[in-house]
């Protein structure tokens, strides 16, 4: 017999996978990550080949491969927490970042990594984006990456003034694939990847992090 979840059941599924990937990263508080306050799903990533958490760069850092067959975009939720800036009001940064790659029970049952060492810092300041090579926004040369950069702090900017809950910048790297990148305003700054693994290889989920050492 096949179960069929209602959305408030799936809806409940994925919010209790959010929240054990907070516990799994941060269980012994040894990462110097803040703990969101909430969630908030950030969109959709576009996946071709592999997943990068800081993109915007031409070398080192890990890329994410032997994503489930098939898939061609997955949701992506961050979470959040408030930060202080100077004077200025409260602004939403995020400190983790979650893509399920799976139903949530699939997850579950997967094996989850602890992080991988070897994350470098974002060389964007205050920013991590996240994207699917070959859609990083470095793809199109110097001056696409400019730009791409550019809007994203003119929307994230914005999005602080608003005292937006779910501040992210979605830009479109490459229209022709709808390829794209994911700009997050962090307040760490390091990086970190996590996976959850089937027994065949296969990446079922996978978690970002900005942290600082402790």
């Amino acid at each position: 017999m096949t179960v069929v979840r209602s959305s408030a059941d799936r809806g409940g599924a994925v919010d209790a996978l959010l929240w054990r990937w907070v516990d799994h990263v941060d269980r012994n508080g040894e990462m110097g990550m803040r703990r969101p306050e909430w969630f908030a799903q950030a969109g959709e990533l576009a996946l071709a080949e592999e997943v990068t958490w800081f993109g915007m760069t031409t070398s080192g850092g890990w890329y994410h491969g032997d994503l489930p067959a098939g898939l061609s975009k997955a949701p992506v939720y961050a979470g959040y927490s408030w930060h202080q800036q100077e004077s200025g009001p409260p602004v939403a940064r995020a400190g983790i970042v979650v893509v399920p790659l799976a139903d949530p029970d699939r997850i579950a049952a997967a094996e989850w990594s602890d992080e991988y060492g070897g994350y470098e810092p974002a060389p964007v300041d205050g920013y991590a984006v996240l994207c699917s090579s070959p859609f990083d926004p470095v793809t199109g040369g110097d001056r696409a990456a400019g730009v791409a950069l550019g809007e994203a702090r003119r929307i994230i900017a914005a999005g602080d003034a608003e005292g937006r809950r779910a501040n992210y910048a979605e830009i479109v790297t490459d229209p022709d694939r709808g390829g794209n990148a994911l700009f997050f305003p962090v307040a760490g700054e390091e990086r970190e990847g996590y996976e959850a693994v089937e027994p065949d290889g296969t990446i079922v989920c996978l978690c970002f992090i900005a942290y600082d050492f402790v």
